[in-house]
């Protein structure tokens, strides 16, 4: 038994070195790039393909638990396919469950009873909502009065998925993607707003090009504003979420599903 424990801990301290140190560099890569290296991405999946097949081996989890967690990426792919996520993120959420399909059994990290790619979705998810908020707030003090602009339905929406920034400062950006779109329709200019766009078809640079020659022919002066957003670079609030994940457990999401329930 002690010799077993000691094997847990042995593989949940590599699992721990191995899978911080690749989200780190996707996290750093999403940040600076808005996308990660797909040959790192493979060697992490790979990896974690290791790791599921030793824990599948070491521990004999029930089928139905296994099924259970592998519905987090599940929910992932869709969200990729509607185009409300990178692939890169999907790989690493699926990567995510590979390494951890069942709680860790090391006495080095807290007991957990919710699949953890569950408890670390909803901890990133948290991370996400607590930012906008605050990030809201300020675009609700500060630009209130280029928001009056917008239409009443996106109005108290925008704030926490978007900023305005100056035509002239947009052109120079490489991966904010515009949520108003301007264009020359009967010789007369028209301006639409939009929620949604799609981070792997839609390119930024068509749009700074289209910008670039509105500006160019005098339809619109450099310096109006337009709303932008930059997404979520949804690795980062991951890595976030599976350190909290590695320091708690579980706890916190099974006390609130207690007062809830």
């Amino acid at each position: 038994m002690t010799m077993q424990y000691e094997l847990s801990n042995l593989v949940e301290a590599i699992k721990i070195i191995y899978f911080l140190g690749f989200l780190l560099v996707f996290s750093i890569q999403d940040y600076k790039r808005r996308e990660i290296s797909d040959n790192l991405v493979y060697v992490f999946t790979g990896g974690s393909i290791v790791f599921c097949s030793l824990t599948i081996y070491m521990y004999k989890p029930p089928p139905l638990y296994l099924a259970f967690s592998f519905m987090v990426p599940a929910l992932f792919i869709a969200m990729y396919l509607a185009g409300l996520m990178g692939e890169g993120d999907v790989y690493v959420i699926f990567s995510l469950t590979l390494l951890y399909p069942v709680p860790p059994h090391s006495s080095l990290l807290p007991r957990s009873l919710l699949p953890p790619p569950l408890s670390i979705t909803v901890y990133s998810t948290l991370s996400i909502v607590l930012v906008s908020l605050l990030y809201g707030a300020y675009i609700l003090i500060r630009y209130r009065g280029l928001l009056k602009e917008v239409p009443l339905k996106y109005r108290f929406i925008y704030p926490f998925i978007a900023k305005p920034m100056r035509l002239n400062e947009y052109l120079g950006t490489e991966f904010y993607y515009p949520l108003t779109l301007i264009e020359l329709k009967d010789n007369s200019v028209k301006t639409t707003y939009r929620l949604h766009y799609d981070v792997e078809e839609e390119d930024p640079g068509a749009y700074r090009e289209m910008f670039k020659r509105l500006i160019e022919s005098g339809v619109v002066p450099d310096t109006i504003y337009i709303w932008v957003s930059y997404g979520i670079p949804y690795i980062i609030p991951l890595f976030l979420g599976t350190i909290i994940f590695l320091l708690v457990g579980d706890t916190p999401i099974l006390r609130l599903l207690e007062l809830i329930l």
